[in-house]
């Protein structure tokens, strides 16, 4: 995987240094030598999520991500680019940084999937070299944290007109 792409991007959701509350970016305005620092530069708009109050032109370097973020926009890429085929039946995934069970600080990747009762062992194998692949991935990045990746299943939700 290339270099991951960490520039703020529209609807991502942010912390400001001296601001209470969570924002949304609404607007993306880029540094033109961001290229030749090798780094992002630049000033967003941003609207608080639960008041609708909004912000102008504020640096980049004032906005605190979450910690999953990296996570998050590396699986986004990997799905985005074909990188990795996501089987059809992996319908959604939460990435959680907590410790492991020795105290070590990891990150807890969950897909979640269709609920099989007698999966055939073609599909576990699919799913088992899927969920190696995202690992490897993560693990690529050298990331602060110990990537788990694990499968949960999730029942969906039936529209039932009444």
């Amino acid at each position: 995987m290339a270099e991951l792409d960490l520039d703020p991007r529209i609807g991502e959701e942010v912390f400001v240094r001296g601001h209470s509350g969570r924002y949304k970016i609404t607007h993306v305005d880029p540094c033109i030598d961001n290229d030749r620092i090798g780094r992002f530069l630049g000033w967003v708009d941003l609207e608080q999520l639960s008041t609708g109050f909004k912000l102008r032109h504020i640096p980049v370097g004032a906005l605190n991500f979450d910690e999953e973020r990296p996570v998050y926009r590396a699986i986004e890429e990997m799905k985005d680019s074909g990188t990795i085929r996501f089987p059809g039946y992996v319908l959604d995934y939460q990435v959680e940084s907590k410790e492991d069970h020795q105290g070590n600080p990891a990150f807890f990747v969950r897909f979640f999937v269709e609920p099989d009762d007698q999966p055939s062992p073609e599909k576990i194998k699919e799913l088992s070299r899927f969920l190696s692949s995202v690992e490897t991935m993560l693990l690529s990045l050298s990331l602060d944290r110990w990537p788990y990746v694990q499968v949960s299943e999730k029942r969906r939700l039936l529209d039932v007109a009444s």
